[in-house]
């Protein structure tokens, strides 16, 4: 690393490809629940770029201009076209991944080498990224701070060398309570890395209506929310319409849901793993490290294990003895030989688990 005076460098002010929502060179993160048009909500974005329509709040594009969208879970012919059409999108003008598997896509940070390459060819000023945990690669730990700011560090350099914005998406964790800023599944290391992050909830005054509402803005000042409805139709895509500003903040519209107890540490436990184990198995190194983020104990972590099913293998792996935690129906990783793996005694030991369960500490008594 080199350094050097900062008076050598020059001065130059924000870009912004939403004005004072979506800076051009950075990332930004839309979070929500499942089920209230996050994926529509950016697609409708990427349709009025590609046209060079003004932004839901009528500020100008800066369009037509180029969108990449990576999407692992609606498909690009039968979902994304359609509904990108239904837009009004210039479907020239948008690229998805040509891959057949969303598996083929995961990678980051060693996915980036194609990106960039697709953004140099696309020359796209918005990347929409659906959801990002889907694109972490094997060694990327979702729930770890440290892990998730090593793997959105080289994106967010990508974003700044081609001058694009790169929408992340994901989904809220099950909390259920806390400021907006705590609510993004995974670490907030995620949304740390965004310079603006923006929320998708439902109107708790306004059946049917939802808002999209400023979770955190790094460069500019605090933006009104904007309400929206999504509206099915049969055997058509959904229609988005946006019908303006409204009062409502991200912190409130979370505040104003049912109230829940907070989570146990079993329970948040439990979420922890699921998360952690969510892209394949992890070494008990691997989880043990990322669990003292969140203050879980080693008790905790494995009444969770022992819970959710999961399994742990142990292998030998250049000499050195490792142990895989494996959610049902993983496999180990390729990079493990068969071989070496040795076999599970969970199979055998559960059932004698069950006929004589461990004492409890009224036993004693």
């Amino acid at each position: 690393m080199s350094v050097r005076p900062i008076s050598e460098l020059i001065s130059r002010p924000i870009a912004w490809l939403w004005l004072w929502r979506l800076a051009l060179g950075k990332l930004a993160i839309l979070e929500g629940d499942p089920g209230l048009g996050k994926s529509l909500l950016a697609l409708d974005l990427c349709a009025r770029l590609s046209t060079g329509r003004p932004f839901p709040d009528g500020t100008a594009s800066p369009g037509p201009g180029n969108v990449i969208v990576l999407n692992a879970e609606d498909g690009a012919e039968d979902t994304i076209r359609p509904r990108l059409q239904a837009l009004g999108a210039d479907l020239a003008r948008v690229y998805v991944a040509h891959h057949d598997e969303p598996a083929d896509l995961a990678g980051v940070p060693g996915w980036l080498h194609a990106l960039d390459e697709d953004l140099a060819h696309s020359r796209a000023l918005l990347v929409v990224i659906d959801p990002i945990t889907a694109f972490f690669g094997a060694g990327v730990l979702s729930g770890s701070d440290q892990s998730a700011r090593r793997a959105l560090l080289p994106l967010a350099r990508l974003a700044a060398k081609h001058h694009c914005a790169i929408l992340l998406v994901r989904h809220l964790n099950k909390h259920g309570a806390g400021r907006s800023i705590y609510r993004g599944g995974g670490s907030i290391g995620i949304v740390a890395a965004c310079r603006s992050g923006w929320l998708a909830a439902p109107d708790p005054h306004a059946a049917g209506r939802c808002v999209l509402a400023q979770v955190k803005n790094n460069l500019a000042p605090p933006q009104p929310s904007l309400a929206y409805e999504v509206t099915a139709q049969e055997g058509a895509p959904p229609v988005l319409s946006w019908l303006g500003p409204c009062e409502w903040a991200a912190d409130d519209l979370l505040a104003k849901r049912p109230s829940a107890p907070p989570p146990s540490p079993r329970d948040r436990a439990r979420e922890f793993l699921e998360d952690v184990l969510e892209q394949g198995p992890r070494t008990s190194r691997e989880i043990w490290e990322a669990s003292r983020e969140h203050e879980l104990s080693e008790r905790t972590l494995n009444r969770a294990k022992r819970e959710l099913e999961v399994r742990s293998v142990r292998v030998t792996i250049e000499g050195q003895p490792r142990s895989y935690w494996l959610l049902p129906g993983q496999e180990l990783p390729a990079v493990v030989p068969p071989e070496e793996a040795v076999p599970s005694l969970e199979p055998w030991l559960a059932p004698l688990r069950a006929q004589f369960p461990p004492p409890t500490p009224l036993d004693d008594l």
